[in-house]
């Protein structure tokens, strides 16, 4: 966990820090926090910064938890985001294309202390926590690695979500009902692509949360109340609107579902699935045609392809989503080589990041779950790089794909995303549970 808050805190100040263009201090050391009413409050600044610290309030939070009780990591978790909030606003002070604010102070304060709180839900000893704990052991199993699953499902989640600025009212649904109004009457056109990719992520989320919950549990219900909550969310977040190509994926997603499945179980099964969508009965599952009979190879077998199929389908899903041309007949104009250029002003670069993360942690922790554990380093290294070779040579060829730019950043995401439960794996075994607090 000290490694993921350096790691962050790195981040967070390479952010803050960028471009690097430094020249002498003209205003005085402390002035943007004694004249706070000279900072713009632009929406946009605000609702990032929040964003951006929640997670370095959640891991100072979970971290200083393991050493003190809860209700002594928040406060300090609290003052440890505010300084360094603090000593970046300084900093910015000899950056001329930085403008050093208290808003952004107050924002990040903020943002550190949600992200402290949620940190509560994750803890044992807190009313709230003891109770989705609780939850969460009867759904899912308990330990390191099945905590990296549930951060993928929740990665995809804020993918979908962000923002996470709710707007009510009627001007708002008509708003976010505009694209489906546009595609029915024709105006708008409907993308294949993205309906495309969409049903391969929606798939690979459920084949994910299978290998995710206990056995015996219905995992397509929680997979489609996710569904239904991220598109309940297009009608009430800022900036988000209903697509035709949405609801179909949503919908498309449950056959394919039963499809990978029945394949994965076996010709009798896919017999079976074949009459299940022959007589059109939505309403019942497909279930294995003899689960009694089932060995302990088979299920490893079936297991095995089942997560060969998730990452294939995640990996459809990028390729269709980042080699199909962009509106406008526009080229990037060369490959970005600074990191997270393009994803520092806008919270369009924030969910940029969440859209690439979670795919390639799944992919990961897809392959740790079915690897033979002494094959788990080689996968890991081989599998990394040959990542990232081919998302370097995707993006390379999006250089030549009207609408679309090249940028180094999406390589080093999808490498951070796939190493990412290969490391939590590492931790878990150099920290058994003896030998700290719980996780």
């Amino acid at each position: 966990m000290r490694q993921a808050v350096v790691v962050y805190a790195f981040l967070l100040f390479y952010g803050s820090l960028y471009p690097f263009q430094w020249a002498a201090r003209t205003e005085p050391l402390f002035a943007f926090l004694l004249h706070p009413g000279d900072a713009y409050l632009g929406k946009v600044d605000l609702v990032q910064n929040v964003l951006v610290y929640m997670p370095f309030g959640l891991l100072l939070a979970v971290w200083w938890a393991r050493r003190h009780r809860y209700w002594t990591a928040l406060p300090l978790a609290v003052a440890a985001g505010t300084l360094f909030s603090v000593g970046a606003e300084i900093v910015q002070l000899w950056l001329p294309a930085r403008v050093s604010s208290a808003a952004d102070v107050a924002m990040n304060l903020l943002g550190t202390l949600c992200g402290a709180l949620l940190a509560g839900l994750l803890r044992r000893d807190t009313h709230s926590g003891a109770r989705l704990q609780g939850w969460r052991d009867c759904w899912f199993a308990r330990g390191a690695i099945a905590n990296t699953g549930l951060v993928v499902v929740a990665l995809w989640l804020l993918s979908q979500t962000s923002p996470l600025m709710p707007v009510f009212g009627l001007g708002r649904w008509k708003q976010a009902l505009l694209p489906v109004y546009f595609q029915l009457r024709g105006y708008a056109p409907l993308s294949a692509a993205l309906l495309f990719s969409l049903a391969c992520n929606f798939t690979a989320l459920g084949l994910l949360l299978r290998a995710l919950i206990k056995p015996g549990k219905p995992w397509w219900r929680l997979h489609g109340a996710l569904l239904l909550a991220v598109l309940a969310g297009q009608f009430l977040i800022e900036g988000h609107a209903l697509r035709l190509e949405e609801v179909a994926a949503a919908l498309l997603s449950l056959p394919l579902l039963a499809l990978v499945l029945a394949l994965v179980r076996g010709p009798a099964q896919a017999a079976q699935w074949a009459r299940w969508s022959r007589s059109l009965r939505w309403l019942r599952w497909p279930r294995p045609a003899r689960p009694d009979l089932a060995t302990h190879a088979e299920q490893g077998a079936q297991a095995m392809a089942a997560a060969c199929a998730a990452i294939a389908l995640l990996a459809l899903a990028l390729v269709a989503s980042e080699l199909t041309p962009a509106h406008g007949n526009w080229r990037g104009g060369g490959f970005n080589w600074v990191p997270f250029r393009g994803h520092m002003r806008s919270l369009q670069g924030f969910t940029n990041i969440l859209e690439f993360l979670w795919p390639f942690m799944g992919m990961a922790w897809l392959a740790r779950q079915v690897a033979p554990p002494a094959r788990h380093h080689a996968i890991a290294a081989v599998g990394g790089v040959a990542l990232a070779a081919a998302m370097f040579g995707m993006e390379w060829a999006q250089l030549y794909v009207p609408g679309r730019s090249a940028d180094v950043t999406q390589v080093l995401l999808a490498c951070a995303g796939w190493a990412a439960p290969w490391l939590v794996e590492e931790w878990v075994l150099a920290h058994p549970p003896g030998a700290g607090a719980p996780a």
